[in-house]
């Protein structure tokens, strides 16, 4: 038993001395995750190493989900449980049956989160990059998810109730000052959100709209200094009632908007 009290010691101290602020919590995460003490260690060293944890472990916590994370993949963060939260609000106030596009899905846990709350919804979840769309997959076996930049992949036709759009809005010369374990281990086209951090956004708005159904929600993940520059580009796509909604809590902001019903 002292052995084993020496060892997590240890174990805590390398991983705090990486930077670790929640050591003893990520210690015993790994520790559930290994089969053996060998194999803890090889775990710690990965996290001492960079990696994400939630890649390591390979899941994540959402809100009252846990979803599946692969090396890789973009890592839901907690403030996005917002949106998710906010999509889920907007689909539970429809008919059965409704309609939700999870844009930018990564490993698709906003529409895991809606399918979990609002169960009978049918989802369709898009990603660019292939490693996000085959844990996309794992996390919304009954979804449609399609390996795509963009909603013009879908049939002109196509109409969504609602849909959340957690885009890429990191300005590209912030990226330099994320944390090294974003930075190393998650794809640059999850994060990278050009010059202003809304590129993104405006090159994807017009289709964001055309695939709205008359009366339908679009949701959208943001930085607050961000908002007026996307309100522009929301209102230009044809979009309107839009409205900013904050956590500070969670330290999110997404941005609400409409397509007027004919």
């Amino acid at each position: 038993m002292a052995d084993a009290r020496a060892t997590d010691a240890l174990l805590v101290h390398a991983l705090r001395a990486s930077g670790s602020v929640f050591a003893e919590e990520e210690l015993a995460e790994l520790c559930r995750a290994a089969t053996d003490a060998a194999a803890l260690e090889l775990l710690v060293e990965r996290r001492v190493a960079g990696e994400p944890i939630e890649q390591i472990v390979g899941s994540a916590a959402f809100a009252e989900l846990r979803v599946v994370v692969r090396p890789g993949v973009f890592v839901p963060r907690r403030r996005t449980v917002l949106l998710a939260t906010i999509v889920a609000d907007a689909l539970r106030a429809l008919p059965p049956g409704a309609r939700l596009l999870d844009l930018g899905c990564g490993s698709g846990a906003i529409a895991a989160l809606a399918m979990h709350r609002v169960p009978g919804i049918e989802v369709v979840a898009i990603d660019a990059d292939p490693v996000a769309v085959a844990c996309a997959r794992e996390n919304l076996p009954t979804a449609l998810v399609l390996h795509a930049a963009s909603p013009d992949v879908l049939d002109a036709s196509a109409a969504f109730d609602v849909i959340a759009a957690n885009l890429p809005y990191v300005p590209t010369r912030e990226l330099a000052h994320m944390p090294h374990d974003a930075r190393d281990h998650e794809p640059l086209l999850a994060l990278d959100g050009g010059a202003d951090g809304l590129a993104p956004l405006c090159a994807l708005a017009p289709a964001i709209a055309a695939r709205l159904a008359p009366g339908g929600t679009v949701a959208i993940e943001l930085a607050p200094e961000q908002v007026d520059v996307a309100t522009g580009i929301l209102q230009r796509a044809g979009l309107g009632g839009v409205e900013q909604r904050d956590d500070e809590e969670l330290g999110a902001t997404v941005l609400v908007a409409v397509r007027a019903a004919r």
